[in-house]
């Protein structure tokens, strides 16, 4: 008999996201900000939404505003070495004990510990 050979086989992925700030889940629906980090495919992400703010409505025709980060797979190396882990699940919750007390602002703390720990990153926004 001989034996299978299994073609197409992926590893199962690890998906970690954590919410810092959830203003839709406050009672606030009409303006508010979303902040959450996530891991995905052996990659970093940051996601921010803002809705209804004044500034809102003049960048967006809808008035929400979504801002992605993506960090490529050395750069989510990088920040498990910065962060002391080896895995996507302590990497996350230790984001998540550094920078979780600025809820909402919690990006431009992540930008800058990025940029002194020269962790480059993609930054995208979307009116």
């Amino acid at each position: 008999m001989g034996h299978k050979k299994y073609y197409g086989y992926k590893k199962p992925t690890e998906q970690y996201s954590i919410k810092f700030c959830d203003d839709s889940m406050n009672g606030c629906a009409d303006v508010g900000t979303l902040f959450a980090i996530g891991y995905q495919d052996e990659k970093f992400y940051m996601v921010k939404v803002n809705w209804g703010a004044e500034e809102d409505w003049e960048r967006a025709r809808d008035g929400e505003v979504e801002m992605t980060w993506s960090f490529d797979e050395e750069n989510t190396k990088k920040i498990m070495l910065r962060t002391g882990t080896h895995n996507a699940k302590d990497m996350m919750k230790a984001m998540h004990e550094r920078f979780g007390k600025y809820e909402a602002f919690a990006d431009l703390y992540i930008e800058k510990w990025c940029q002194e720990k020269e962790i480059k990153y993609d930054y995208y926004v979307h009116y």
